[in-house]
């Protein structure tokens, strides 16, 4: 049995109001998605496709329309803490995230405050652990969000996720607003965080370079359907029109960012 199993799953919003007659746009439509334990699966689209919605759901932050999601083979019903021990998520827009009069140690110990039963002590010691894992430096546990680089704060909200240890993370385009080299470093470092703990991630992006490093498996939406799915190959290709778009558009980038990546390590020494 797959980890998630999502199953006919469609979902839509209201749109219009007090100028325009009301009606119900239809974002995704009889979706059916598995997604197996420790595996890191691409889920690539365009503007509009609805893969943040289906992030949503997949979170219990909203609940679909028509369809279900099971988790470990129970219906997911909301945000439960035994289900957020298992399933995290890392979103696009990192200061955002973060409570700007708090200090960033401060907020990488959230879940573990609420859902670990460590007590302070225990946390702290937690937290430094994490920022060493995702390279932050043990003096940025006392900074504040705009102390901290875009960079910075998207590795923060990782060791938040890693936090209690799940076995999901949810990146819904956190990579999106990073320039390539971070985007490298970022992937890299996740892949560490997969050989060592057995951490899945469902990459959420419309990146396919980003897809073709990281992940084992794809799935693209288009128009709210899932429409391609298969193996990460060096030879992959897409069948459907949109997947096609989406694969004609990658930049030729990525080989130039890990040499530019290299090189930027190599000075850091």
């Amino acid at each position: 049995m797959s980890f998630i199993q999502v199953r006919n799953l469609s979902h839509g919003y209201t749109a219009g109001g007090m100028f325009s007659k009301r009606h119900r746009v239809q974002v995704l439509n009889q979706l059916n998605l598995d997604l197996p334990e420790g595996q890191n699966l691409g889920l690539l689209g365009g503007s509009g496709s609805g893969k943040s919605t289906l992030a949503r759901l997949l979170m219990g932050l909203e609940t679909p329309d028509q369809g279900s999601i099971h988790f470990n083979g129970q219906a997911l019903q909301g945000t439960s803490p035994q289900f957020l021990q298992k399933v995290q998520m890392v979103f696009q827009d990192a200061l955002s995230a973060f409570n700007p009069q708090r200090s960033i140690g401060w907020s990488i110990a959230e879940p573990l405050r609420h859902l670990s039963g460590m007590d302070s002590e225990a946390c702290q010691a937690r937290v430094g652990q994490l920022l060493q894992q995702v390279k932050l430096e043990p003096g940025d546990i006392d900074k504040l969000p705009a102390q901290l680089s875009g960079g910075q704060l998207q590795r923060a909200g990782i060791a938040r996720a890693m936090a209690v240890g799940p076995q999901l993370i949810i990146l819904d385009e956190a990579l999106s607003n990073l320039d390539r080299v971070l985007q490298v470093q970022i992937l890299d470092l996740l892949t560490d965080v997969r050989r060592e703990s057995g951490t899945g991630f469902l990459l959420i992006t419309h990146d396919l370079s980003l897809v073709r490093r990281f992940c084992q498996r794809v799935v693209v939406l288009a128009d709210g359907m899932l429409v391609e799915d298969r193996e990460v190959t060096p030879g992959m290709h897409f069948e459907h029109p949109e997947a096609r778009t989406l694969q004609e558009a990658v930049l030729p980038a990525m080989p130039r960012a890990r040499q530019v990546a290299a090189r930027t390590a190599a000075c850091s020494r």
